[in-house]
């Protein structure tokens, strides 16, 4: 994962958020279709990032590779990691191109 740089505008830290925006329904197995909203939001002064929108994605939870440290090994929580994480990183990356570019300006 590519690291978080501080706010471009108040210096503060920054974190990723996740957002479902789009629900498309349930099929007959109870499997549910999301979009999600991933953006970096600073802590300090709610300055927003880039938001990117996912894939209709069946039954994500975004939150479960948070509880480990993406272990090596098969389990639901490295499959969600693989999941997310080109998303992840492409919001980061488009907060860190802005903060340095704000930086830049000053």
């Amino acid at each position: 994962m590519i690291k978080l740089k501080p706010c471009p505008f108040c210096r503060g830290k920054a974190r990723v958020s996740f957002r479902d925006v789009k629900f498309g329904g349930q099929n007959y197995d109870g499997d549910r279709k999301i979009k999600y909203r991933i953006q970096v939001i600073c802590n300090k002064c709610r300055s927003r990032g880039k938001p990117i929108i996912t894939e209709w994605m069946i039954n994500p939870n975004p939150h479960a590779f948070q509880l480990w440290n993406v272990p090596e090994w098969d389990c639901p929580a490295k499959r969600q990691y693989d999941l997310f994480a080109p998303y992840i990183e492409k919001a980061v990356a488009a907060w860190n191109k802005r903060a340095d570019k704000e930086r830049g300006a000053e």
